[in-house]
């Protein structure tokens, strides 16, 4: 799986969108909040950072799964049919890892957990899919909490 690095204009981007998605649903589902806090990471301003509304753009993946790492945490693309090929061969967590590979820097670490993670969550992986697949996203200032977005079309 290609890692992919990107300039600070989409890695600002992509934090906004991966924030404003890890503050909404910390506003929507306490256990989920209790687990972000229980990292150590503080949000504040909540309400500011729902205020100014999702990112719009996001770039659709080319087919294959990617890993994008960032200075806030790493992005894993995920296609369309990877999601749909785990999910008909009710994937295990070693083979959703070995699609993603395990991969150097920083993200490493936690390729297997978050693989673990997307085994469990498919069903409401290709609810947020849409046809062109989903972002898994983790912040190094939340370890360990994983937060899916659906991918937008340019």
């Amino acid at each position: 799986m290609p890692l992919v690095s990107a300039g600070n204009e989409e890695a600002d981007e992509r934090w906004r969108g991966v924030l404003f998605e890890l503050v909404k649903r910390a506003n929507a589902d306490e256990h989920f909040r209790a687990r972000v806090e229980a990292t150590g990471a503080v949000i504040r301003d909540f309400d500011g950072v729902l205020g100014k509304g999702m990112p719009s753009e996001y770039a659709s993946p080319g087919g294959t799964i990617a890993c994008h790492e960032y200075w806030w945490g790493f992005q894993l693309e995920i296609p369309h049919a990877a999601l749909v090929g785990w999910n008909a061969s009710a994937a295990a967590p070693d083979e959703v890892t070995a699609s993603i590979g395990i991969g150097t820097g920083p993200s490493s670490q936690f390729r297997k957990r978050v693989s673990a993670w997307i085994g469990r969550r498919l069903e409401e992986l290709l609810e947020l899919d849409r046809g062109e697949g989903i972002y898994v996203s983790m912040t190094w200032m939340a370890p360990g909490i994983f937060v899916p977005t659906s991918i937008i079309p340019r």
